[in-house]
């Protein structure tokens, strides 16, 4: 008796079925349809041993060796996150967690108690907790999807810890050192002798950009007394400045002359070291800098002239709060800075109102 067949593949008789597996549907072949039917069951059998072998794996991995696979498949090419982010999460992980027992333990044996317990113990900020379990819930998830483990962070408390963050703490440098760092930055006997930053601190102070801001500049950016910002050179990339703050900031005289005496400086290094290129700021080689690049050089700078570390922000909040002090309107200030609202900007007039209030009081006198 002649085999009931259902479709022909390259001139020969099969029948076919079509299951949905995991939402997907899938054909099987045979020479008829028990035949088929055995090849979908044989397929269902391959593909629980699959898992199995799959899950296995996983639990019988570290939290480490799966967190080290996450980072690499999930959140390194996430589209949810900003690449600033994505470094944040990553930072957090490797200063808290790689290298640690938690990082060791087998991912069978890991339960939301053994969580808590890691997370009691480090001695971190609120803050640096808070992100530290932003990666984590990020990471779990990824578990439970790939079906590795289950998601157990859900039962974890982020504990109370210190909070060390400065919401209202805005560090500027005073006068005296700032003409120490300018006086230690300009090369008293030949040009080619200054520091490499000398000019990045002189935009940074008489602009108050943001330090990516400044590390994206070319010099085709200057033009009639001008500053034109227009982009900024952050983790890598060249991109719109943050919120879109495109902005034209005029150039003080000092800044002019600082300029000069960099471009005739740079043109000479391109000169002697035999490259071309139209960013201001640049490795001796023609390379964008980095920050964390720049943030090491003006470290060894503050060691070697014994001027106490600020962050590189302080020179834009010494900008900002000088313009408060100037009498500078809110609104004008604002729009240099490139604040996202006027909110952020009126944080330096309160803290110049406080400065005056003081400097009031230590006035007061009274014949007693």
């Amino acid at each position: 008796m002649a085999t009931k067949t259902n479709t022909q593949i390259n001139g020969r008789d099969y029948y076919r079925i079509r299951r949905t597996i995991d939402g997907k549907q899938k054909s099987f072949y045979g020479r008829s349809k028990l035949d088929a039917e055995r090849q979908y069951k044989a397929y269902l059998e391959e593909l629980a041993e699959a898992k199995y072998q799959k899950k296995f794996k996983a639990v019988n991995a570290t939290l480490g060796e799966k967190a080290e696979e996450y980072i690499e498949n999930s959140l390194k090419v996430s589209q949810k996150y900003a690449k600033g982010t994505i470094q944040r999460y990553i930072g957090e992980y490797e200063r808290h967690i790689k290298g640690t027992d938690l990082a060791d333990t087998l991912l069978k044996d890991i339960s939301p108690s053994v969580i808590q317990s890691f997370y009691n113990g480090l001695d971190v900020s609120q803050h640096s907790i808070k992100e530290l379990n932003k990666f984590m819930s990020g990471f779990f998830k990824w578990l439970e999807r790939m079906e590795y483990a289950s998601n157990c962070l859900s039962a974890v408390e982020i504990p109370k810890k210190k909070d060390t963050t400065r919401h209202e703490e805005i560090i500027v440098w005073s006068d005296e050192e700032i003409r120490k760092i300018i006086r230690a930055m300009d090369a008293p006997v030949r040009l080619q002798n200054r520091h490499r930053q000398a000019f990045l601190v002189h935009v940074l102070l008489y602009t108050g950009v943001r330090i990516s801001e400044a590390l994206g500049l070319k010099y085709t950016d200057i033009r009639d007394g001008m500053i034109h910002i227009d982009r900024q050179y952050y983790l890598g990339e060249l991109k719109e400045p943050k919120w879109g703050s495109k902005r034209t900031i005029p150039m003080h005289k000092d800044l002019v002359k600082a300029y000069e005496e960099h471009k005739a400086w740079h043109e000479a290094e391109m000169e002697r070291n035999g490259y071309e290129t139209d960013f201001i700021f640049t490795t001796s080689t023609g390379q964008l800098y980095h920050q964390a690049s720049v943030r090491k050089a003006m470290v060894r700078f503050y060691d070697a002239h014994d001027i106490q570390y600020k962050h590189l922000h302080a020179y834009r909040a010494t900008f900002c709060t000088q313009m408060c002090r100037c009498g500078v309107p809110l609104e004008v200030t604002s729009k240099l800075m490139g604040h996202k609202s006027l909110e952020v900007t009126a944080a330096h007039y309160a803290l110049v109102r406080q400065d005056s209030m003081i400097d009031a009081i230590d006035k007061l006198h009274f014949e007693i």
